[in-house]
């Protein structure tokens, strides 16, 4: 921890200009959702972090910087499949039992830019956390393809 807190503190400004660009670029270019509501400090979106998997020497970099630096810890021993891919999940050991960040002005990007609105696809947002999507979320339909004369390459 002693090692921790100072080299967070050194990384902080260059956190700090990556936040600005990115909220400068959401207002050069509007994702198509807009985020609305509040925290509700429920602590959902701690228990459950997922980050990319690599076998890359960087990937292994970015892995020790959040389990040594940012305080997160394996939730399971393996990469999970989410999305196609590989992710590892972690838990946050600085949430406190109601809910709130016990390190909350030190907190990772990940942490800051939660919940993610993309401008492509559609938002991720816990259920009960307190943040919604405007325009609301749209349910997921069923793929209609039956007798779609292009899948029938596929079926051949």
């Amino acid at each position: 921890k002693w090692i921790s807190t100072p080299v967070k503190c050194l990384m902080a400004p260059f956190v700090a200009i990556d936040y600005t660009m990115h909220r400068l670029a959401r207002k050069i270019i509007k994702p198509p959702f807009r985020q609305e509501g509040a925290c509700k400090q429920r602590g959902k979106c701690c228990h459950y972090v997922l980050i990319q998997y690599s076998r890359s020497p960087l990937g292994r970099l970015f892995y020790f910087w959040y389990t040594q630096f940012i305080g997160f810890y394996p939730r399971l021993k393996t990469p999970q499949d989410y999305d196609g891919k590989k992710v590892h999940v972690m838990g946050c050991s600085y949430l406190r039992k109601d809910g709130s960040c016990g390190q909350y002005r030190l907190r990772p990007l990940v942490c800051r830019q939660w919940p993610v609105i993309e401008h492509f696809g559609y938002p991720r947002i816990l259920k009960g956390c307190g943040f919604r999507s405007n325009p609301p979320y749209p349910a997921e339909t069923a793929d209609n393809l039956e007798g779609d004369p292009r899948l029938n390459v596929i079926k051949d």
